[in-house]
């Protein structure tokens, strides 16, 4: 028996060839340059990035190149803002001045043993004042402006009194510096 194939059925397989010609193209050749597009253009990304990074960095050169001494000045600031000796007074008596132009009342300071931490030393201390909120924020701004880096890392506030508004808030802070010198008379050898 002979089966007799119409010219439907030769369309049908000739569609079906052409689907899968065309699948296995865009599987063979489309996809990977769309993929080599995609690496080419993050390429692209990445140069152009550079570039800005460059063109940034030439306009910085150019800035020192205007005024190189900005590095001394610079320097200058650093070695005032982080001393080469603890100077633990030095930091009590700015702590005070912040806290008597704030309007607070300084009620203790307690420091801890200086620890050398990569380069420098870090001297941490506790320290607790009463006053009203207001008070406190204008202690804080205070603090941001002291000739020596004082870093606040953390803040506790407990209501003092229920009749007035006070509160007392303890801190504790670090102070840094340079060298290890002055750190026997704080430790007491």
């Amino acid at each position: 028996m002979k089966i007799r194939v119409g010219p439907g059925i030769w369309l049908l397989v000739g569609g079906l060839i052409c689907i899968v010609v065309l699948v296995l193209g865009l599987f063979v050749i489309d996809f990977p340059q769309k993929s080599k597009v995609g690496n080419i253009d993050r390429d692209i990304t990445d140069v152009e990035s550079s570039i800005q990074q460059e063109r940034n960095r030439l306009n910085q050169l150019k800035q020192y190149e205007k005024d190189p001494d900005q590095f001394k000045r610079q320097i200058d600031v650093l070695k005032e803002r982080v001393p080469d000796t603890v100077e633990l007074s030095d930091i009590i008596q700015q702590i005070d001045h912040s806290a008597e132009e704030a309007g607070l009342d300084f009620f203790s300071f307690t420091p801890k043993v200086p620890v050398k931490a990569d380069s420098y030393y870090v001297v941490s201390c506790e320290a607790v004042f009463n006053g009203r909120y207001f008070n406190i924020v204008e202690f804080f701004n205070h603090i941001e402006r002291l000739p020596r880096t004082v870093k606040v890392v953390s803040l506790e506030l407990i209501a003092v009194d229920t009749g007035l508004p006070y509160l007392q808030m303890t801190i504790k802070l670090e102070a840094y510096f340079t060298t290890n010198q002055g750190i026997s008379q704080i430790v007491g050898e």
